[in-house]
């Protein structure tokens, strides 16, 4: 009784050092994506850069507006990853004030030590439901500072071995637009195209220019490049698109599903657009535009074991604000790690076996079991699971009476044949008898 009476108060008392405590800055930086989808945009945090200790609390803003159309007060639901760290102690917040179709959200997670929110670089907090009303909408949502500090978007967490809060700075990040309003073009907005919220008092950086351009029409993989728009000057036009396609690099982490993106600056150029082949609808759908002439790296958070295929091409701004488009880059081929095993069970039959079990995930290759004598030990790989829709696995006990350890964690094989693996799952412990 007396220990869960300190996991209550140690709880509480992180709650309350992220409300009233003021924070220091840490040195590092994290990151930040938005993802708008139908009526919600999911929310995912990146972990804070060179940050070696788990982190068990954390606290962000949101700002939601309706720019066109009515919206009730939006709600906030987390997801499952982070309310299994909730159980069975915890506090999972997130307050809304505002009112007339502007909100501010502050969201908060306060678990107790060694409960790590970042298991993984790249984490879903939860997703924001936007609640429309009526028909036509269009709803912005961004990260944003603190109501009292204005300036950039920060996160304010808690590590497990200090009792200060820190604050990092949640650098590029772009807000997301949720609409069902038809553009100029008479073609309905791009959910989850980055734009500049343009809500007072919560700047974010911006994506792409402020006087915004038609989305392009993707093309099918072996069709021509996309019609530009028509530039002022057909010389200058083609002078620009008989530039030499950039190139393109794409690479990928274990225990992470961010894709990092890298080209050659292509000179004359006001920014670059990245794409990814979907093949499903056989054409390539725009993932970024990128308005910096200077800026030739990117990263994205993707979907966990996934093959993905990119390229890239830069642009020209001409003097009417219409935009002149270069060659695209060869496609280049990545695949993102999986995600961290789950539910993994070990149990003694009667015949002597250890018997594991996990949860299996789709598109990945295989598994790799490790054990160990201590928990905090060196393990040995003893297996390797070659077939993704295997969830089970069992070896005879070596020694009764004896205590094992046990871990799981799943691979894929990328198009140059290296692997990528994923995060381990939760150890298990087997008390042999």
């Amino acid at each position: 009784m007396n220990k869960k009476k300190n996991i209550i108060f140690s709880i509480l008392f992180s709650c309350l050092i992220m409300l009233f405590l003021p924070p220091y800055r840490a040195s590092a930086d994290a990151g930040g994506e938005l993802t708008a989808g139908n009526e919600k945009v999911t929310v995912t945090l990146t972990k804070p850069q060179e940050e070696p200790e788990p982190i068990h609390s954390l606290r962000f803003w949101l700002t939601v507006s309706a720019t066109e159309g009515e919206m009730r007060q939006p709600t906030f639901t987390f997801s499952e990853t982070v309310l299994q760290l909730q159980q069975p102690e915890g506090v999972c917040s997130a307050k809304v004030s505002g009112q007339d179709g502007t909100y501010v959200m502050d969201i908060i997670l306060a678990f107790k030590n060694k409960r790590n929110i970042f298991a993984e670089d790249n984490v879903v907090i939860g997703t924001v439901d936007l609640q429309p009303s009526g028909g036509m909408y269009r709803v912005h949502t961004a990260f944003c500072a603190p109501s009292a500090d204005g300036g950039q978007p920060v996160m304010r967490y808690i590590n497990d071995s200090d009792l200060a809060v820190k604050a990092v700075p949640l650098t590029g990040t772009t807000s997301a637009v949720s609409t069902n309003i038809p553009d100029s073009t008479g073609y309905p907005d791009v959910p989850g195209y980055p734009v500049t919220p343009g809500v007072p008092g919560y700047p974010v950086t911006p994506d792409v220019p402020q006087n915004p351009t038609v989305p392009d029409t993707p093309q099918t993989p072996d069709g021509p490049s996309e019609t530009p728009d028509t530039p002022q000057n057909p010389d200058d036009a083609a002078a620009f698109q008989d530039k030499t396609a950039p190139k393109l690099t794409a690479s990928t982490k274990n225990k992470s599903s961010r894709v990092s993106f890298k080209w050659d600056a292509v000179a004359g150029a006001d920014g670059y657009q990245i794409y990814r082949y979907d093949a499903q609808s056989k054409r390539y759908t725009r993932v970024k535009t990128i308005a910096l002439a200077d800026r030739t790296t990117y990263s994205k958070a993707m979907e966990y074991a996934t093959a993905y295929k990119f390229r890239v091409r830069a642009f020209d701004t001409s003097a009417d604000g219409t935009r002149i488009y270069g060659k695209f880059s060869s496609y280049v081929k990545v695949t993102t790690a999986p995600a961290k095993v789950a539910k993994l069970s070990v149990s003694q039959q009667k015949t002597g076996k250890a018997v594991l079990k996990w949860e299996t995930a789709q598109s990945v290759e295989g598994y790799q079991i490790y054990r160990s004598t201590k928990k905090n030990g060196t393990y040995t790989r003893v297996k390797t699971v070659k077939n993704g829709n295997t969830g089970k696995y069992s070896e005879i006990i070596r020694k009764r009476g004896k205590t094992y350890y046990y871990k799981v964690r799943a691979y894929v094989t990328q198009a140059d044949g290296t692997r990528r693996y994923g995060s381990f799952s939760n150890v298990k412990k087997l008390a042999t008898r």
